[in-house]
Formats: C-alpha cells, sequence, structure tokens
C-alpha cells in the first residue's frame, strides 16, 4: 500500500532528477565555451610575443646597418674636405648601444643569450662598444680621426648584429612551436578530462536513478522497519523513554508504565524531571537542560557523564514515591521536530542486592582470613613459648640420674619438641613473611665457605641415603658477597634437604656462578632423585603443598619449606625456580643480588667489657625471700642469684598473689616488681604496709627516675634495685634494705640518648654467663627471644593493638632486656613504654626504632654463639 508520503517522495523524486539532467548539459555547455575562448586567447598571446621579438631583433640589425652608413657617410664626407656629421653618428651609435645592451639584459632575451654563437657575438659587440664609447664621448677631433677604423669595426659590429637576430629568429620561433604544442596538449587534455567528467557525470546520474529507485524500496522497507521497531519497543523489558531537549516526553513504553507506575496517557507531554527523577537531583537535571539549550547542541561534550557514556548507574523515583537503582543509557539523535534524547533504563534492584550480598560475603571471607591469618601468627607465638619451656625443662633433667629407658623416652620427648618447634617457627615465619615484617641482615661474607659449611653439615644426612654431596668450582668473586648469610643458610638448607630427601643412591650437587658481575648471583641445587611431575612442579611453592602421597608417606614435613624459601628470596630482592622431569631427577635454582652497595655500614664493634671499680659486697646471711615478679625471665634469674647466695626463694607471678603471701608472714625480704598486671607492686606495697611495716621490700624495675624512686620509698619501700639484676646489685639492695647506712642507695637509672647506650653491657652478660648453667641460660635467651618476637608481632606490627597493653608490655620486655645486658633494647623499650601513656602518635617510629636495635642486638647474640637460628625442616 502507498501512502501519501511514499508518493510525495516519488514525486520529489523526479524533480530532482530533471533538474539534475538540466545542470548537466549546463554545466558541459559552458566547458565548451571556455576551452574555446582560452585557446582563441593563448594564440593570440602567442603570436604577440613572436612578433615584438622578431621586431626587435630585426631593430637591432638594422640600427648596426644605420651606424655602419652614418660611419662611411661621415669618412666620405672628409676624404671630400666636408664637415661630417658628427652628431648623427653619436645618435646612431647611442641608439644601437641601446639596443644590443636591451638585448642582453632582458630577461626576455634569456633563452638567446645563453645559446654559444650568441654569447660569442654579444662579446665581440662589448668589445666594439668598450673601445669606442670612450672614442666617440670624447671631445675635439679625436673622433674624427678616428672615422676610418670606426667605420671598419661598425661592419664587424653590424655583422654581430645580424647572426644574433637570425640566431634570434630561429630560437624564438622554436620556442613558440614548443608553446603552442605545449597549449595545444594542454587544450587536448582538457578536452579529454572534460569528456571524462562528462561521462562521471553521466553515470553519477544513471547512479543517482538506481539509487532514486533503491531509496525507493529503501523507504518501503524502513516504514516495515518501523513499525517492527515500534513493536519491538512496545513490548521491551527495559523502559525506553524519549525526550526533548525541554525534557518533555514524546515516547514511553510499556515496560516504563510497569517500572514508573505512570501510565502512558499521563507519561507523554509530562516533564521527566518531576516524573522519574529523585527530588535530591532534579534542580541538578534541570540546571543541565538549561545549559544544553543556552549553549546549543554543538557543546553537548559538556555533559559526558550521561550522553553517549555507555551504561550509567542511578537512582531512579516510582509513582509511589520510592527510589530504586536502574542502568541508564542516553542517546542523542535528530528527529523532524528536532533533538531528541532517547533513554534505555533497566531496573537493577536484584542485581544491587545480590552484589550486596556477595560483597558482604566477601568482606567476612576477608575478615576471617586475616582472623586466621592472625590467629595463625598470635597462636604460634602462644605455642613457641611454652614450647620454649619445655624443651629448656628438659635440659634441666640430669641423665646420669636417669635409667637407659628414662633417657631414650627423654630423647624422643626432646627430638619430638624440637620438631614441633620447627614446624611453629615455620608457620611464624610464613605469617612474618606475608605482613612484610622479617628484615634482613645483609653483611659481606664468603659465599664458597657458606656453601662448604652446609654441606659438610648435611654430608651424614646424604650418606645415610647412599648419596654423594659434590660441589662444582666456584667463581673466586663469591668469596666476598653481600647479603644476608642466615637466610641464605636457611634456604639452601631446605633445598639441600628436600635434594637428600628425595634422591637416593644418587648425586647432589652444588652449583653457583655470576651474571653481570655480583649483581645476579645463581645458585643451582641439583639433583638425580626421583624428579616432579609438571604437574606437581606448578604448585611445589604453595603453602602446606607436599609433593605426592609417596613423599608424604616416607618423609615428614609440614609443605611450607620452599614457600617459606620463595618468600625469603622476594624479600631479598632475587628469584627462585624449578626444573623437573620425573624419574629425571630436579634442579632447584636461587638468583639473588649479592653486589655490596655503595655505601655499607656495619654492626659496630661492642664495646669492651666494663672493669668493675665498685667495691665487693659480701652477702648476707641466707634470709627467706618472697619473689614478686611476673616475667618469668627476670623471675628465674632472680631467684638462682639468690639461691646461689643461699637464700630460700618464694616466688609469686603477680601483686595480688605477693600480698597474701607477704600476709601469710615468714620472710625476710620482698623483691616487690613495680609494674605487673592486676595489681601493681606499689598497690602491693600499700596492702602489705597495712598488716607489716617491718618487712624489707625491695623495689625492682627497669624504668626508675629520682621522682619515680622517691614515690616507691613513699609508698613504704625501703630501697629501689633498677634491672638488669646484677649479683652485686642485688647484693647491695639486699644490704640496704636491711641495714639502712650500710651503703648509699644506687643512684637511679638515667635517661641516655639511645646513640650513647651500647648494644650489649657487658659487665651484665658476662656476670649472668658466669651465674648461670650454659644450657640454662642458653635456655633463657631463647625464650627471650621468643618473647621478643611476640611482643614485636603483636603490638608493633598491629596498629590496632591497644596502648593500655602495650606500656606494661614493654616494661615487662625491658626487664628481660636489661637482665640479659641488652642496653639499647632495654632503652628504646622504655621509650615505649612512656610514649604509651604520654604520647602515643610517636609509637610508630619508636616500633621502628625497637625492630631495628632487636635485629642488631640479636644479629651480636648470634655472632657470640649465645643464640643459634632453629633447625628449619624442609
Amino acid at each position: 500500500m502507498t501512502t501519501k508520503a511514499d508518493r510525495e517522495s516519488g514525486e520529489s523524486g523526479r524533480m530532482r532528477r530533471g533538474l539534475t539532467a538540466v545542470i548537466v548539459i549546463l554545466f558541459i555547455s559552458i566547458i565548451l565555451l571556455l576551452v574555446m575562448d582560452v585557446r582563441k586567447q593563448l594564440e593570440r598571446l602567442a603570436f604577440a610575443s613572436s612578433d615584438n621579438v622578431q621586431w626587435f631583433l630585426s631593430q637591432g640589425e638594422s640600427e648596426g646597418m644605420a651606424l655602419e652608413l652614418a660611419a662611411y657617410k661621415a669618412m666620405h664626407e672628409v676624404m671630400h674636405e666636408v664637415d661630417p656629421d658628427i652628431k648623427n653618428l653619436r645618435l646612431r651609435f647611442d641608439i644601437f648601444y641601446s639596443r644590443i645592451d636591451t638585448l642582453r639584459s632582458s630577461p626576455i632575451f634569456g633563452e638567446l643569450t645563453r645559446d654559444p654563437n650568441v654569447k660569442n657575438q654579444l662579446e665581440q659587440l662589448d668589445q666594439f662598444f668598450t673601445y669606442w664609447i670612450p672614442i666617440v664621448d670624447a671631445t675635439g677631433n679625436r673622433f674624427e680621426q678616428s672615422l676610418p677604423a670606426f667605420a671598419e669595426q661598425s661592419s664587424l659590429a653590424q655583422d654581430a648584429a645580424r647572426q644574433i637576430a637570425l640566431k634570434g629568429i630561429g630560437i624564438f620561433s622554436e620556442i613558440s612551436d614548443a608553446q603552442r604544442a605545449s597549449i595545444s596538449q594542454t587544450l587536448t587534455r582538457i578536452a579529454i578530462l572534460t569528456i571524462a567528467l562528462v561521462t562521471v557525470l553521466i553515470i553519477v546520474v544513471l547512479a543517482m536513478f538506481r539509487l532514486a529507485q533503491i531509496r525507493e524500496q529503501d523507504a518501503q522497507t524502513n516504514l516495515e522497519i518501523s513499525e517492527r521497531m515500534e513493536a519491538i519497543i512496545a513490548t521491551a523489558l527495559d523502559a525506553v523513554i524519549v525526550a526533548d531537549r525541554n525534557g518533555v516526553i514524546v515516547e514511553y513504553n510499556g515496560a516504563a508504565e510497569s517500572m514508573f507506575g505512570y501510565p502512558r496517557q499521563t507519561a507523554l507531554g509530562a516533564n521527566i524531571s518531576d516524573l522519574i527523577i529523585p527530588a535530591d537531583f532534579r534542580e541538578m537535571h534541570r540546571e543541565g537542560l538549561k545549559k544544553l539549550n543556552r549553549k546549543g547542541a554543538d557543546t553537548l561534550h559538556d555533559t559526558p557523564r550521561m550522553i553517549g557514556q555507555g551504561i550509567v548507574q542511578l537512582d531512579a523515583l516510582h509513582q509511589d514515591g520510592t527510589t530504586f537503582p536502574v542502568d541508564l543509557t542516553l542517546a542523542r539523535t535528530d528527529s523532524r521536530e528536532g533533538e531528541i534524547f532517547v533513554s534505555f533504563i533497566r531496573d537493577i534492584s536484584n542485581r544491587v542486592r545480590s552484589e550486596e550480598t556477595m560483597r558482604d560475603a566477601r568482606d567476612r571471607a576477608i575478615a576471617g582470613e586475616k582472623q586466621k591469618a592472625d590467629l595463625l601468627a598470635v597462636m604460634s607465638h602462644e605455642m613457641r613459648t611454652p614450647l620454649n619451656g619445655l624443651l629448656g625443662t628438659l635440659d634441666l633433667f640430669e641423665p646420669q640420674t636417669l635409667s637407659a629407658a628414662h633417657q631414650h623416652y627423654l630423647d624422643v620427648m626432646r627430638q619430638s619438641g624440637h620438631i614441633l618447634l620447627s614446624h611453629v617457627n615455620d608457620v611464624l615465619d610464613i605469617s612474618r613473611l606475608d605482613a612484610g615484617k622479617m628484615s634482613m641482615q645483609n653483611q659481606s661474607f664468603d659465599l664458597i665457605a657458606l656453601l662448604q659449611e652446609i654441606i659438610d653439615g648435611q654430608r651424614g644426612r646424604a650418606n645415610a641415603r647412599g648419596n654423594e654431596l659434590i660441589m662444582s668450582p666456584m667463581p673466586l668473586e663469591l668469596t666476598d658477597v653481600f647479603s644476608d648469610p642466615g637466610r641464605l643458610r636457611q634456604i639452601l638448607l631446605n633445598l639441600l634437604g628436600n635434594a637428600i630427601k628425595f634422591t637416593k643412591n644418587g648425586k647432589i650437587f652444588i652449583e653457583a656462578e655470576c651474571h653481570n658481575g655480583l649483581n645476579e648471583v645463581e645458585i643451582r641445587v641439583i639433583d638425580t632423585g626421583l624428579g616432579i611431575s609438571q604437574t606437581d612442579l606448578d604448585r611445589v611453592f604453595g603453602d602446606f603443598v607436599t609433593i605426592d602421597s609417596s613423599y608424604a608417606r616416607s618423609n615428614r614435613g609440614t609443605g611450607l619449606g620452599l614457600g617459606i624459601s620463595q618468600r625469603l628470596v622476594t624479600a631479598m630482592g632475587g628469584d627462585m625456580g624449578a626444573e623437573s622431569e620425573l624419574g629425571q631427577g630436579s634442579v632447584f635454582w636461587v638468583s639473588i643480588p649479592m653486589s655490596p652497595p655503595a655505601l655499607a655500614t656495619a654492626l659496630p664493634p661492642a664495646p669492651p667489657p666494663k672493669e668493675s671499680v665498685e667495691q665487693e659486697v659480701d652477702p648476707l646471711p641466707p634470709q627467706s625471700v618472697l619473689l614478686v615478679e611476673d616475667n618469668p625471665t627476670n623471675r628465674m634469674v632472680a631467684g638462682k642469684l639468690l639461691e646461689r647466695d643461699g637464700h630460700t626463694v618464694t616466688e609469686a607471678v603477680d601483686g595480688s598473689e605477693g600480698v597474701k603471701l607477704a600476709l601469710g608472714g615468714g620472710f625476710d625480704l620482698i623483691l616487690m616488681d613495680i609494674s605487673m598486671p592486676g595489681m601493681d607492686g606499689i598497690t602491693a606495697t600499700q596492702h602489705i604496709r597495712q598488716d607489716d611495716a617491718d618487712t624489707p621490700i625491695i623495689a625492682t624495675t627497669a624504668h626508675a627516675m629520682p621522682s619515680e624512686a622517691a614515690r616507691f620509698i613513699e609508698a613504704g619501700m625501703n630501697a629501689v634495685l633498677v634491672k638488669p639484676l646484677t649479683r652485686k646489685s642485688l647484693r647491695k639492695a639486699l644490704v640496704q634494705a636491711t641495714q639502712p647506712g650500710a651503703w648509699p642507695a644506687p643512684p637511679p637509672a638515667e635517661n641516655l640518648p639511645r646513640s650513647n647506650v651500647a648494644i650489649i653491657d657487658e659487665m651484665v652478660l658476662t656476670e649472668l654467663l658466669e651465674e648461670l648453667p650454659s644450657n640454662q641460660s642458653r635456655r633463657l635467651l631463647a625464650l627471650f627471644r621468643s618473647e621478643m618476637e611476640q611482643f614485636l608481632l603483636i603490638n608493633c606490627s598491629n596498629a590496632t593493638a591497644p596502648l593500655a597493653d602495650i606500656g606494661p608490655e614493654a616494661h615487662r620486655m625491658a626487664g628481660s632486656a636489661g637482665v640479659f645486658g641488652a642496653s639499647h633494647l632495654n632503652a628504646v623499650l622504655r621509650d615505649i613504654q612512656t610514649a604509651a601513656q604520654d604520647a602515643p602518635e610517636s609509637l610508630p617510629a619508636l616500633c621502628h626504632a625497637l625492630s631495628e636495635s632487636w635485629e642488631t642486638t640479636l644479629a651480636e647474640l648470634k655472632h657470640r654463639g649465645l643464640l643459634v637460628d632453629p633447625p628449619q625442616d624442609p
């Protein structure tokens, strides 16, 4: 069915085609007329130029002949004693000179003057004029006397001018012919192009006719498509709203009715701002429309957040006043009525609820993982502390008093404890590495010697499985490298232990080489063992991963060794990998930079032991002493020191227990720690003094300023003993408390700058090592190390650690540090104790200083052989 619009479109097409034909015919006629006119004009211009040139050359030749005739005439008159017409002769000379000068200088004759023959003729004429100009212009009768010679040379000059004219006529004739040929060719090309253009125009006209037909067909097709689109929009699940530049709704489909609650009749003609935009955003929307109308359609780029920017998520308003989230796609297009905006809107309420549910689940999962990680770290410390105590207690057994069976049981307990402690240490190392709290102790060392030491230490295990350990020749540069030898030893022990574990009756090679100097040192552990399948190789560096069930049956371990090693290598700035094939052995490689920095700093040398200039104090007769101390290390050290002097010691772990025991009576002395959880030492002393005013009480503290010492005495204490406890200081405090005036009170500790405090107090450490058995001192140091690392992890690695816990814990650890002579560590811990109360904002910097001080102290204790890293299970 043909509509009125289709008929109007057909009539309009026929009118356009007729007008196009008229325009084409007129265009062709104009082109032909212009071509003919241009050709005629060019021919006239060409002939005029040629005639002028030829006339000028002929005139030059004529002037030469006139000069020659005038010269001979004047000479004839002189011979017949008639006055010659010198004036006329000079005029002819000047005219001839002018003609030749014009010929030589005018650009019209440039092509002529470049001809070699013409150049020679012009040179002859130049010589002629150069010679005769002074004579012709001279006064007197000199010119008349030279007339014979002048006439003869004028004849030669005229001949040269004639030769130039003849040559010029020939040259310019050729030029004119060439120009005419060129113009003819150009016009021919114009004609060809014009014909081509006409042909193209004809083709275009034919194409337009064809396109018109196609357009008519397309119009019909578009009509059908339009009808289908209207049906699609009407039945679309997404709301489709079309509005004009003023925000007035001109189209509104059925999905929009369902989504927003307004019927179509109500929505059409309404403003979109009042209909579906929440009240909070209406003013913003209206301002955007005003700006759009004020600046015009060319400034739509001013609102890129909405138009043509894909899907935008925002809130929409329902008829009942509730808002809900939608996805909006906004596009701009033109219509007969002007610019319109098409909005495609989808209700995403269900999706948003699902996303919120998933987000909550993710947050809970992350929180759960963090809690598990924190629990893992804390429990690792909590497990290691009693394990250290258990292993230390096992060392107190005297094997010679036990039967062989009991000694075997004791060995099994000790071995199992060490294995369990190794597993706990692995978990703790993982947590510290993942938290970025594992610091490196880089220093210069001999890598070749380290590798040899590791091989010698593992040779027994290798021989037990029939394996041969082989160290390949090493580059000499590896005798002086810069890295963390302790961490590197841990990594290589793990790799070598795995190679021994999974190789039987084979060979294990240790290789090392340098790439780019010491900037990239690669160490390889190669074995001829079972090998690893490609599937297992991809996961071998994961946590808690054992290679396969057969290995798990014959080899124990947490599956953390390679994971820890890879983290350590990454922390050292290197890389780690493996290559293997099942049944063909394995290669594990480590690549670490070991080049020393430009300014490598070493640990400051330990100060020499202090020379004691203090007077020796004799111990008191045996006393019954109540020791109130919450720190088990301090409690053990103080108890051992008192027992060595023959005193009887009763221990209390906090203030409340100390008050209870003290009021029970029977004690000659009380050693009261100041800072304790629950009831502190001052409060405990005040309770005791209510019923017992005579028993001497000695305050023990790691941080006693003069004002604090006075406060302790005022609370009822008899003396102040500043930690660390030594045999001499303890004896002096006991004498001072029991015999007032027998010994002056020790001065309170001064707050020296940390930079002036030695890492280790040699006198304190030496005395401790002398008083305690070797195995006991090492056990106490291992326990102190565990407590210190636990303090760092819980209080300095956790931003949410309560301030109320940090101060007392720092005080307790300061006391432990003082016991072992760790002076610098003791000073930093005392600063943290003070800052927790007075300046919490300085705690992060102090925690960083504490970490550095602990690493330095730990390195010093290791260097003295008092602490060793626990064995790592691969």
